[in-house]
């Protein structure tokens, strides 16, 4: 049994006294991390209509929260910027919303518009638009509700990293623990007897604002959160945290007569429900439209791999092997990198399966483009130390390479776990000229790949043209035929030591 499944089970039996609402309690249903439609193994909105209609009918009292990290990316996002997760949101009307950091996938200025297609408000409480020294276009700092006869203030926190990992231009991404506590005591004075603040990832600052009862709940939901990052993190009264795909938090609020507030929760799953038929239409009907647009094969898998989040984030993978040679091969470039957080399917792929197009755009979601820049040897050894220092926690940033090996240690400190890299099979030399394939995306400085801005950019290059799946897609159809390996281009010697001992 896995730490997510023991910290789930701990969490609901702990709260085992939980009872179905009375006229006195307000009953809150909290769902989020649905990024991906017609999926109804791990839960469907059209599920989550049918839980969220019941609730409301037996309880009039009922609060419906989504927690976001839903907008993107996905493979109908890339089309429609997330406008297609609205639609259905708007259908199950929720009272709230938090902004997470996928909900920048596609930047600030498709998050404000998705903000005016929607009939609730998007809250993000440390966000700073300094062009108009206010909030963000569309989004809220926080929203007042009273039910139950509790006045409840509602917050969101985006992730700090959001800055570079979506490199975002216009927004100040502001500390969370700063903002959350000045929103806090506006939300007190206005009478708020209840703070709740909606997060996407774990934030040791909730919890210490938490304990200190400057905020009363978190609600947060990752099923894929790092086991790492779960096991560190501190078990506090009323911080929720749901880590399954499938499955929503409701909680029971009442006041006693003391004026003090209880809370009880407990874990539900989304498949104990049926469908809302005129959801699963909506739903059934986007899903169509994607699959007519995008169910064309193009190849054949002649070896089985798998794109599995974990997997890609922290080792060498077949499938991004084929990605970065299709780099390297267009570009004729000395080394090809891509981050292997641009890779998203987290899918399995047997030996003959048919791959389509929209297994590929599954895969690579992101419009992200190819430059090719001269870089210095020392500027690379830097990136790529960098690309591994948060091994532990599955970031995105762990690097995905063709033309290159490199052999790091994770059970050293962060900053010293590069023991070689070799480029065209040669060590890299610091004081070097190198010719790296990438993408916009890490050249400009996403993931935290700043050391590549101080390459030349090679102008007047077709490459800068060309969307990495497109140039992918075209690799592909060469042969129909997609046949990848391992080639020990990433080796993490702790890995080899921990299997001779």
């Amino acid at each position: 049994m896995n730490l997510k499944t023991i910290a789930s089970l701990l969490l609901l039996f702990s709260f085992s006294r939980f009872c179905f609402p009375q006229s006195d309690t307000l009953t809150i249903l909290f769902a989020a991390d649905m990024p991906i439609i017609g999926q109804n193994e791990s839960g469907s909105y059209a599920q989550l209509a049918t839980a969220v209609k019941q609730y409301r009918a037996a309880q009039a009292d009922t609060l419906f929260l989504f927690g976001g990290n839903s907008l993107g990316p996905s493979p109908m996002s890339s089309f429609d910027s997330g406008s297609h997760i609205v639609d259905l949101l708007n259908s199950i009307e929720p009272d709230a919303m938090g902004v997470t950091k996928r909900e920048y996938s596609y930047f600030e200025e498709q998050l404000s518009l998705r903000s005016f297609e929607a009939v609730f408000p998007m809250v993000a409480s440390n966000i700073f638009d300094p062009l108009q020294n206010s909030m963000q276009n569309g989004l809220m700092k926080s929203v007042t509700i009273e039910r139950a006869g509790i006045k409840i203030g509602i917050m969101a926190v985006v992730d700090p990293l959001a800055k570079q990992q979506y490199l975002l231009n216009r927004v100040v991404v502001e500390d969370i623990s700063t903002s959350v506590t000045q929103e806090a005591e506006i939300l007190r004075r206005a009478g708020a007897e209840l703070i709740i603040v909606m997060h996407g990832s774990l934030f040791p600052e909730l919890d210490d604002l938490l304990e200190r009862k400057v905020v009363d709940i978190t609600l947060s939901k990752d099923h894929f959160a790092p086991e790492r990052e779960i096991e560190k993190s501190k078990n506090i009264d009323n911080k929720i945290l749901i880590t399954e795909a499938g499955d929503f938090a409701l909680l029971q609020i009442s006041k006693q007569s003391d004026e003090s507030i209880d809370i009880q929760w407990q874990r539900q799953t989304l498949s104990r429900f049926a469908l809302d038929p005129d959801i699963a239409s909506l739903e059934l009907d986007y899903v169509q439209r994607l699959d007519r647009l995008m169910n064309l094969p193009i190849a054949t898998v002649k070896k089985g791999f798998n794109t599995f989040r974990n997997a890609t984030r922290s080792s060498e993978n077949e499938f991004a092997n084929m990605i970065t040679d299709a780099m390297l091969d267009y570009t004729d470039a000395d080394i090809a990198i891509i981050n292997s957080g641009g890779i998203r399917g987290d899918t399995v792929y047997a030996p003959s399966h048919v791959f389509t197009r929209k297994n590929l755009v599954s895969e690579l979601p992101f419009r992200a483009g190819i430059v090719t820049v001269q870089i210095l040897g020392q500027d690379l050894l830097e990136a790529l130390e960098l690309s591994v220092s948060e091994f532990d926690y599955n970031k995105g940033r762990f690097p995905q390479l063709s033309g290159a090996e490199i052999i790091f240690d994770s059970s050293r400190p962060a900053n010293s776990r590069m023991l070689s890299i070799k480029i065209q099979g040669e060590e890299i030399q610091a004081d070097k000229l190198y010719t790296l394939a990438t993408t916009d995306y890490l050249y400009n400085g996403g993931d935290g790949y700043t050391e590549f801005a101080n390459g030349q950019l090679i102008e007047n290059s077709q490459n800068e043209r060309i969307i990495l799946s497109d140039l992918v897609l075209y690799s592909i159809l060469q042969t129909k035929v997609i046949s990848v390996e391992k080639q020990n281009r990433i080796v993490n010697a702790a890995k080899l030591k921990g299997a001779e001992q």
